[in-house]
């Protein structure tokens, strides 16, 4: 009488072959009711392997029945040993399932053992293993039985069963974490505002604005925005269940060259985390699941509607507005429903970033995007072209106290930097949540004497000179912090910040990075060159204009030599150009070409007056910042006194924000050498006698005027440039930029 499988298992059976052995049950089952045709001839049979010592055996089975021992005259398997019985056991078909193999004892004289127990019968499945006498037995005999099971086979019966206890554990794991989060009562909290001190820690960049908050009761009450919102936001928020598959993989992709460029946060989640603060505000993947859970919760619990007005009655829009009917009544001085289209449309468009991008201050990028929400508003339909076109032909007329409230902004170019320096660190989620205090290092006296001495050089000295416009940038040469930044004549008239955004040609400025790797390879500042015109690559440059003959490095970096530069860099090579100035702090691409040795790259006047922060430095350069730190304004133990508000970043002194990246006597040296520059070079416009050292440029036609300087005992470093938004030429050279800079340097002390 064949024996109860479970006779021959031990109770330390694992349970995925229990399971396995149910499921093979069941299938077998099923496939013993079920007609199935015969199988083809390349269709998998199943098979024994057999192990004797170091041979292994195959044998496919494609009878009903094999009887297995040592003799051959009486067995089908043949297996050598003395361990085997001459008749040992035999395999064959299960009358009752012929799908089933079973092997079956003879009365062995060493048995058959499965899980290391005797057993007389057992019922074979796919990978099972037996042995021919006690599994201890160094002779011991081994058969693996192979049912020759098709893939979709293999899929069907295992793919089903991990995927099915994946996802329950899956789910076991999110309810443990859905568990940990409470989103019911809907919190009444609305943050405050984000705000912005200068290096003394008192003086605000932009005043404090004390308006009573509104919430509507009701979708209709806030008229266009809503259609506008999930346009522009998230277009699939009536569909999703509060995370977006779609729009994960989609900002996956977009941001797959390491660029973040679109995010993946529904509304649902952008709410989750604004109004609960378990939830977190570090810009991390723990904070994101944390999200994700809180806004799957927030849409079991509450209907879409409910949610969607939430988030328009709660959402920052710059300063202290929170909520849409808050920002219409700043921004246009009317109530939501009756904005708009174009109106509508500018206050989602703001959403991203509403203290750099609202209309007051960057008039030309909020009209960008506000066209931008109009397309997306009729490409879903939920607008007419004619609408659409009405809506894009129309101009944002902004309320006086609005203007009013943002003409009160210190230091405005400064003040637009802060918010895009703040997404570069948070990321854009974060920073459009608001309600965080920054720390700068603003000097409100520097800046305002920045915005003066520009001011004026352009008015008395730009028009016979033919240029209208300037940048100044001034940075601590120890710590990297931004001190003063003007981008611009006025920021009334134009929200372009020229020190950031604008990329210029530095011109002579660049040779420094060509002296630098010729010290580092080791070549003396006292080395001859010669001033003769010089032929590389194909193109022809002129002789020393200058000098003649021959002259050493000290005197050509001071006399602006670009026949001299050009065989420095043949010497050190272009490549080792090209890296120096990418360690020292430029990050703007350049190619390594001759002309890039005379300033033929692009740069902007942030980053290039950075890359001379080593000179004045013993060799290490800061990263140039205007935020030192960043406080949570919802975590404080002291409402009263913000330094007690958690730190969410802060200003790495130790890590890659601020490095040694040239030999300290190599910026020794060319300390000296700029030095020489203004004693007896090019910069002599600047002099000051305060052991001054810089850099002037000129590029072609006179279209950028530079000049960076700095002063070691101040440890104050400039960079300014005059020229013209349209690249005309200017009637003038580097000398303008280095009067100037002698101006403001010398008010400054």
């Amino acid at each position: 009488m064949m024996e109860n499988k479970s006779n021959g298992h031990n109770s330390n059976d694992s349970l995925m072959t229990t399971v396995s052995r149910t499921v093979s049950d069941i299938w077998n089952t099923v496939q013993s009711r079920v007609y199935i045709p015969p199988l083809k001839s390349n269709r998998p049979v199943p098979s024994l392997y057999i192990r004797c010592g170091q041979s292994h055996y195959c044998y496919p089975l494609l009878g009903d029945r094999y009887v297995i021992g040592r003799s051959s005259k009486n067995c089908d398997i043949v297996i050598r040993s003395p361990i085997v019985s001459q008749i040992h056991c035999v395999v064959e078909r299960d009358e009752k399932n012929p799908r089933q193999f079973v092997i079956r004892d003879l009365n062995s004289t060493n048995g058959v053992y499965y899980g290391g127990k005797r057993c007389d019968c057992i019922s074979l499945y796919h990978n099972d293993v037996v042995t021919l006498g006690p599994p201890e037995l160094a002779e011991g005999i081994e058969i693996r039985f192979d049912k020759g099971l098709s893939w979709w086979v293999y899929l069907l019966r295992y793919g089903v069963f991990t995927t099915g206890f994946g996802l329950l554990l899956g789910l076991g794991f999110i309810s443990w974490e859905w568990s940990k989060y409470q989103v019911y009562p809907i919190p009444d909290h609305v943050g405050g505002q984000t705000v912005v001190y200068a290096n003394d820690g008192k003086t605000l960049l932009a005043p404090r604005i004390d308006s009573p908050h509104r919430e509507l009761e009701s979708l209709s009450e806030f008229g266009w925005i809503p259609k506008a919102l999930i346009a522009s936001e998230d277009s699939r928020f009536y569909w999703h269940f509060g995370v977006d598959p779609i729009g994960i993989v989609r900002a996956f992709l977009v941001n797959r060259e390491g660029e973040i460029r679109q995010g993946a946060s529904t509304i649902t989640q952008q709410l989750a985390r604004s109004i609960y603060p378990a939830v977190g505000r570090e810009n991390s993947f723990a904070r994101k699941w944390r999200e994700m859970m809180v806004a799957l919760k927030l849409e079991a619990l509450y209907s879409k509607d409910t949610i969607l007005k939430t988030y328009l009655n709660r959402v920052y829009l710059g300063f202290n507005l929170y909520g849409f009917e808050d920002a219409a009544h700043f921004y246009f001085n009317k109530p939501a429903k009756e904005l708009t289209i174009n109106e509508a449309a500018t206050l989602v468009a703001i959403l991203p970033a509403p203290n750099a991008y609202n209309p007051v201050q960057n008039y030309d990028a909020a009209i960008s995007l506000r066209n931008r929400v109009i397309s997306r508003m009729l490409s879903l339909g939920m607008i007419s072209k004619e609408e659409a076109a009405e809506a894009r032909r129309s101009r944002i007329e902004i309320s006086p106290q609005a203007r009013e409230a943002f003409s009160q902004v210190i230091a405005p170019y400064y003040y637009s930097h802060v918010f895009r320096e703040m997404r570069q660190l948070l990321g854009e989620d974060l920073t459009k949540e608001g309600d965080f205090i920054i720390e700068t290092g603003l000097n409100p006296k520097i800046q305002k004497l920045a915005e003066e001495s520009l001011r004026e050089h352009l008015a008395t000295n730009g028009k016979q000179n033919n240029f209208s416009q300037g940048a100044m940038v001034t940075l601590n040469s120890k710590t990297g912090e931004i001190v003063a930044m003007v981008g611009g004549k006025d920021f009334q008239e134009s929200q372009f910040n020229r020190a950031t955004q604008a990329q210029r040609q530095p011109g002579s400025t660049f040779k420094v990075f060509a002296y630098t790797a010729a010290l580092e390879k080791g070549i003396p500042p006292t080395k001859v060159y010669s001033c003769a015109p010089l032929r590389w690559r194909g193109f022809l440059y002129r002789a020393c204009e200058r000098v003649g003959g021959a002259v050493n490095m000290e005197i050509a970096l001071a006399q602006s030599e670009n026949a001299v530069a050009l065989r420095v860099a043949q010497d050190v090579g272009l490549d080792a150009v090209v890296a120096t100035a990418h360690k020292m702090g430029i990050q703007s691409p350049l190619q390594a070409v001759p002309g890039l040795v005379l300033g033929q790259s692009e740069v902007n006047v942030l980053e290039i007056t950075g890359a001379y922060t080593p000179f004045a430095n013993n060799g290490i350069w800061s990263r140039p910042h205007a935020i030192k730190v960043i406080r949570d304004g919802r975590d404080c133990e002291d409402f009263q006194n913000y330094k007690t508000c958690r730190v969410v970043y802060q200003f790495n002194e130790n890590g890659d924000e601020q490095k040694q990246v040239i030999k300290p006597q190599i910026a020794q040296t060319m300390h000296r050498m700029l030095q020489k520059v203004i004693t007896s070079g090019t910069g002599g416009a600047a002099r000051l006698g305060y052991d001054e050292a810089g850099k002037t440029g000129t590029t072609n036609k006179g279209v950028d005027l530079w000049f960076i300087g700095y002063l070691p005992k101040n440890n104050l470093i400039t960079g300014i440039w005059l020229g013209n938004d349209d690249n005309k030429p200017t009637h003038s050279s580097s000398k303008q930029a280095a009067i100037l800079w002698g101006k403001f340097m010398k008010k400054t002390l």
